[in-house]
């Protein structure tokens, strides 16, 4: 019974606070999306502010946060790809990026809800996955972005979220395609424990630690296609996972 009313309070008081930060970073973030692209996407000023929010929400959450092989972390403009289970996980990998600028991929089929529908277009590249060709043209909007613009490219391989275990599912090939192509290396990130903070249908946000590992960078090597380094990377993963099980 003590358990459940620490929990209640830990979930109201975190609940409340990160209402308090959305309703203080609405209206920058109004005047954001009314900014022409080129000015939305390299403003310093703006990304201080994303990294700030961030690292709010995160505080906010009253959870245990730990980050392992942040020494892995690049100077240069990166694909950063990581495991799906929250909604948590985008500041959580998210603040990686150090305020610097960054565009996130994300699935059209998230235009359906009434509020990002109007947000989406402004902060992320929209994956429409129903056929190969809608896929292949958001992958050419996203490389026609990071190459008119020094910035990082934030993916989560999985496609979908996946709160239901621990395990590694199968990777979408896009972000290998883009490292390709862009010649950029991948950060893997690898999230364990949000599915346990918050499962799903679920109104408690529950006391688990979070870890959250940066491996060292993929870069293609000579002769690699895309199928065997999406297979490289994706095998990091879930030894990662494997590790944690133990």
């Amino acid at each position: 019974m003590l358990g459940t009313f620490g929990a209640l309070v830990r979930t109201l008081v975190s609940r409340f606070l990160l209402i308090c930060i959305i309703i203080i970073f609405f209206i920058p973030l109004v005047v954001y999306l009314f900014l022409p692209q080129r000015i939305r996407y390299e403003s310093k000023f703006f990304f201080n502010m994303v990294q700030l929010f961030y690292t709010l929400v995160l505080k906010v959450s009253l959870l245990k946060i730990t980050y392992i092989g942040l020494e892995n972390l690049p100077d240069e403009p990166a694909i950063f790809a990581g495991n799906h289970q929250s909604s948590f996980d985008i500041p959580l990998m998210g603040v990686l990026t150090k305020g610097q600028p960054h565009v996130w991929l994300a699935l059209a089929a998230l235009m359906k809800s009434p509020v990002l529908r109007f947000v989406l277009p402004y902060i992320a590249v929209l994956v429409d996955t129903s056929s190969p060709w809608k896929a292949v043209r958001s992958l050419l909007q996203a490389m026609d972005i990071v190459k008119k613009h020094r910035m990082h490219i934030m993916i989560f391989p999985e496609g979908s979220r996946f709160a239901q275990d621990d395990d590694i599912h199968d990777f979408f090939g896009g972000f290998a395609i883009l490292a390709k192509r862009t010649e950029r290396q991948v950060v893997p990130v690898y999230i364990h424990g949000v599915n346990k903070v918050y499962p799903p249908n679920a109104f408690l946000v529950r006391n688990y630690p979070v870890t959250v590992v940066v491996g060292k960078p993929f870069r293609f090597s000579n002769g690699e296609d895309e199928e065997l380094f999406k297979k490289r990377v994706h095998e990091w993963f879930i030894q990662q996972a494997e590790g944690f099980k133990r």
